[in-house]
C-alpha cells in the first residue's frame, strides 16, 4: 500500500447544541503540527466515548470518497468535511482497504485500526436526516477508529504509511457486513472474538450474540434513547 495523503485533520470540542443534544460532531480543521497522545488529538473531545473503551476510539477516520455519494443521496444538504465528526479524512483508503489491527505510521506516531464506527442518532439530529445513521450502517459507509500505539507529533502534511497487517481477512468492510448485515453469522462472530486487535466492546458483543443467538437492540443508538422510553423501555 502506498503512502496515503491526508486531506484534513479536524479537532472539536464537546458542545451542547441542536435542542440540548451534547455532541462533538462539529470540528475545526487544523494545519498545525500537534501532539497525538493516547486519548487523541489535543483539544479534541468525544461526547460519549471517554469511558473505559475510549482509548480504542482515539481517532475517527472517514473516507473523503463518501462525500460524493452523500451529495447525490441528499442533495439538499451542504456536505463538507468534517460532516461526520471525523478527525482524519483521506482519498484512497476506504473500508475495504483497511483491516482491523492495521498499524499505520503518521508523523512520529503509530496508530492501529481498532474497530468500525457504529453510526448514531447524533448524525441524524445534526443534519436533520432521521434515516442517515441507518443508511450509513446498511451501506457500510461508516469509517473506523484508531487507538494510539505510540504517541508523537503529527500534522496534515505527514502521510499515513502502513507498517504492519496482521488480520488480512478482517477488513473493516467485512466486519461491517457481519456485524450489521449478518449479525448472527457464526463464522464472523468467531473471527471477531479471536481478534485481539479488535476493541473489547466489539469482541464482547460478538461473544454475547454467539452465546445467546440474539442481536442487541439498536434503537437507542440509531434513533435516540427517548425512542425506547416512548416504547415503554426506560434506559
Amino acid at each position: 500500500m502506498e503512502s496515503i495523503v491526508i486531506q484534513g485533520v479536524f479537532i472539536g470540542k464537546v458542545e451542547e447544541s441542536w435542542g440540548g443534544l451534547v455532541s462533538d460532531i462539529d470540528k475545526l480543521e487544523t494545519h498545525q503540527e500537534v501532539w497525538l497522545g493516547a486519548e487523541g488529538l489535543p483539544g479534541d473531545e468525544q461526547a460519549a466515548q471517554r469511558r473505559r473503551d475510549g482509548l480504542d476510539r482515539a481517532l475517527h477516520h472517514y473516507p473523503a470518497e463518501h462525500y460524493r455519494h452523500w451529495r447525490k443521496q441528499h442533495p439538499q444538504t451542504r456536505w463538507r468535511q468534517p460532516a461526520f465528526g471525523e478527525n482524519l479524512s483521506t482519498y484512497g483508503l476506504c473500508e475495504a482497504d483497511v483491516c482491523i489491527g492495521d498499524l499505520f505510521r503518521w508523523g512520529d506516531a503509530l496508530i492501529e485500526v481498532s474497530q468500525p464506527r457504529s453510526p448514531s442518532y447524533r448524525l441524524a439530529r445534526r443534519w436533520n436526516l432521521p434515516e442517515l445513521p441507518l443508511e450509513l450502517q446498511e451501506q457500510g459507509r461508516c469509517g473506523w477508529f484508531y487507538r494510539v500505539r505510540r504517541s508523537g507529533m503529527v500534522c496534515a502534511d505527514a502521510p499515513l504509511e502502513l507498517v504492519q497487517r496482521h488480520y488480512p481477512q478482517l477488513s473493516v468492510a467485512s466486519l461491517l457486513g457481519w456485524y450489521f448485515g449478518q449479525p448472527l453469522e457464526r463464522t464472523g462472530l468467531r473471527l471477531m472474538m479471536a481478534c485481539d486487535a479488535l476493541s473489547l466492546r466489539w469482541r464482547k458483543t460478538a461473544a454475547q450474540r454467539l452465546t445467546s443467538g440474539v442481536v442487541e437492540d439498536w434503537t437507542a443508538r440509531l434513533s435516540g434513547p427517548e425512542c425506547l422510553k416512548q416504547g415503554g423501555l426506560d434506559l
